[in-house]
């Protein structure tokens, strides 16, 4: 039986905060995302990073997407403005980050191809929690550990609270590119789709084995994306304008307290009509990889 969409306002998500093993304070609103496939997490979130929010140069075991809202994301080798994406690749390192403004964005964190476990904010936090419980030290996105017979420890925070939420040792994938990619927006071009009248797109860029994509579309007033089944997993977000869905007007926008979330389930999920009277802008990030993961799981049962 196929999942249902997922349809929400960003004023029905509570906030949380950080919590985690960098410095500063970062605000997150974090959307229900359940992918149906074991193991296989994502985190989506619109999140708001105060002046002071800081990590140092490092890298990560997953795959993640970000897309600035309002305020410069100010990290080396990955700076965002207002309006960019970046794709920061799983054993690709970037930083350090050292926010002098506030700044707003969407941010999605997925497993990687490398198939490296995803753990989620709560499972961190939860381990930060234990590590500090046992004397460990936080500090500038460091752990620090003193071991019983006087050796000192230090590793990345992240690192740190993986290994204890996971219960195996850390590693980092091989890097697949060399760098994080800085996709500018406001250079590309909208492109006409060539079936749906007022639907226009602006593709940023497609990335790895797993073709995870993100992309801009959209709608002008009065134009309509008919109902239709869903192959692959896909993220919705309304920045600007309003659409009509299943009866009702949803809110476009960039802030705490105005915005659209749609989650469409891949493997057949109904989506209803998506219409717009004011016409709207949706930033769409693109993940066969959910079904692809749910195939190759099949298949090794199918082995067994």
């Amino acid at each position: 039986m196929a999942r249902p969409v997922i349809i929400m306002s960003i004023t029905d998500v509570e906030p949380m905060g950080s919590g985690g093993a960098r410095e500063g304070r970062a605000t997150y609103k974090q959307f229900p995302l359940e992918t149906g496939v074991p193991g296989t997490a994502l985190e989506f979130s619109w999140n708001s990073y105060d002046t002071g929010y800081a990590t140092p140069r490092h890298k990560h075991a997953f795959d993640q997407f970000r897309y600035a809202l309002d305020g410069d994301r100010q990290i080396k080798d990955g700076y965002l403005k207002p309006g960019e994406c970046g794709f920061y690749p799983e054993g690709v390192s970037y930083g350090p980050q050292l926010q002098k403004m506030p700044s707003t964005g969407l941010g999605l964190q997925f497993q990687g191809p490398e198939g490296i476990p995803y753990e989620t904010h709560a499972e961190l936090q939860a381990a930060r929690k234990r590590l500090t419980a046992k004397g460990g030290i936080f500090a500038n996105g460091i752990y620090t550990q003193i071991l019983p017979n006087g050796r000192k420890i230090n590793k990345d925070g992240h690192a740190a609270c993986w290994e204890e939420a996971a219960g195996q040792k850390f590693r980092y994938p091989p890097p697949r590119f060399a760098s994080p990619i800085v996709m500018k927006g406001d250079n590309a071009r909208w492109v006409m789709d060539r079936k749906l009248a007022g639907v226009e797109h602006k593709h940023l860029g497609t990335f790895g084995e797993r073709r995870s994509a993100a992309r801009l579309m959209r709608l002008a007033p009065g134009a309509r994306i008919p109902a239709h089944r869903s192959e692959d997993a896909e993220i919705f977000y309304l920045i600007d304008g309003s659409i009509t869905y299943d009866g009702k007007t949803w809110l476009g926008g960039k802030t705490a307290d105005r915005g659209t979330y749609m989650f469409i389930p891949h493997g057949g999920a109904e989506v209803k009509e998506i219409g717009t009277e004011t016409g709207g802008t949706f930033f769409i990030l693109s993940l066969p990889l959910v079904a692809d993961i749910e195939m190759e799981l099949k298949g090794e049962r199918q082995v067994a």
